[in-house]
């Protein structure tokens, strides 16, 4: 029985890992990748031919790339995160960079590394600047990271209204007791039209087509690894709209299992009631939210098949989820509906009086009907108040 069972368990360990490395790519295509640039050069100019590598710190992602004729290196695609580079050439000591934080979508100039004559068993170890100047690319954007979202507590734990700490961001939205779908319209940039700015989530655009501003998809906040709002200076892959951009990062797993939980609960029970309430003598009115939800991530790690923590071929993976229950009272919406007297007295029909050509019926609307009976019963009410033919009571326009 085992080994008949051998092969299908093969069949399906394969199929997982090639969705989940599909969806991996798909993922790190999407995303807002940023690019590690820099110069290689000693006391007597450029180098070319040095090897430059650099190093995810959380997921152990590996780039490499020489430098140029003129000494000059790009590392493209790599996703948002924390980076190492190592620069190593014959005859010269290595040079290592460590906490080099990278946003999305940005271009980070590490600057001019200058070698010193050795051996490459010798090192020279550089920390990155905590806060650099921008000098690669004119955009002026904002970044708010991961840690900082959850160290924060935010209203309905509503992503769009942590936007509003950012310099040149407006929140012009009333409430946000919780995150929804029409979360990020309220959002105004540098006092650009709210319609006409541009929301992506791993560099897919999300935002209405139509231009009222709606956001498709409103990530929970513990599923987001960075949000970088550009005000101006775009580039060309982020000119989509005139009034700002959004850009949205989620998490990705890494290469230890983490995991997260949460419940934010509100009550009107723990408020005290207004001002204006106490003098008019009324109520609190009832309120109670309850947004609960998981987030969960890490290495894929299939026996004989894949260990993403140790190798070099890597898949992770990363899932939340997230639930708001709304328990409050709403107010009830009244409406006529059609009735069988209203479908018959709204269809066109001529009418032939007795002496006369034909009459064009009159068109009711069915909201300006209603039936006190059963069946097609012209109401009492109504049968009164019906004026008198204008031919007579010999003509009958009915």
């Amino acid at each position: 029985m085992d080994g008949s069972l051998r092969p299908l368990r093969r069949f399906v360990c394969l199929f997982a890992l090639v969705f989940l490395a599909s969806t991996t790519t798909a993922s790190a295509q999407g995303q807002g990748n940023g690019i590690l640039t820099g110069t290689v050069a000693d006391n007597a100019g450029v180098v070319p031919g040095a090897t430059i590598t650099a190093t995810d710190s959380a997921t152990g992602l590996v780039r490499s790339s020489p430098s140029n004729d003129q000494g000059v290196f790009r590392l493209l695609s790599l996703p948002p995160g924390k980076y190492s580079l190592r620069v190593e050439m014959e005859g010269f000591k290595e040079i290592s960079l460590t906490d080099i934080m990278l946003l999305s979508g940005e271009t980070r100039d590490v600057g001019r590394l200058v070698l010193s004559v050795g051996v490459r068993t010798e090192s020279i170890t550089v920390t990155a600047e905590t806060t650099p100047v921008q000098i690669a690319t004119s955009s002026l954007q904002k970044t708010v990271t991961g840690d900082q979202l959850t160290m924060i507590q935010v209203k309905g734990r509503d992503i769009f209204g942590m936007m509003k700490i950012l310099p040149g961001v407006v929140d012009t939205t009333f409430s946000r007791d919780f995150a929804q779908w029409s979360s990020g319209r309220g959002l105004s940039i540098n006092g650009g039209n709210s319609l006409n700015k541009n929301t992506t989530i791993d560099g897919v655009p999300v935002g209405e087509e139509g231009g009222d501003g709606t956001t498709h998809i409103t990530p929970n906040i513990d599923a987001i690894g960075e949000v970088n709002v550009i005000t101006s200076g775009y580039t060309a892959e982020n000119g989509r709209q005139s009034s700002g951009l959004i850009s949205i990062v989620t998490k990705s797993g890494t290469t230890k299992l983490r995991g997260s939980g949460w419940y934010n609960a509100r009550r009107d029970a723990w408020n005290k009631n207004d001002y204006f309430r106490i003098k008019q003598g009324t109520d609190k009115p009832k309120f109670e939210v309850n947004i609960s939800g998981y987030s969960i991530g890490g290495p894929v790690v299939i026996p004989k098949l894949i260990d993403s923590r140790t190798s070099q071929k890597k898949v992770f993976f990363f899932l939340s989820q997230e639930y708001t229950d709304d328990i409050r009272p709403t107010t009830p919406v009244r409406t006529n509906l059609p009735t069988a007297l209203g479908d018959k007295r709204d269809a066109p029909s001529d009418h032939r009086p007795a002496h006369g050509p034909a009459v064009p019926g009159e068109h009711h609307s069915p909201r300006s009907l209603q039936s006190d009976g059963p069946g097609d019963a012209e109401p009492a009410a109504a049968a009164e108040r019906r004026p008198e033919p204008a031919g007579g009571p010999g003509v009958d326009l009915e």
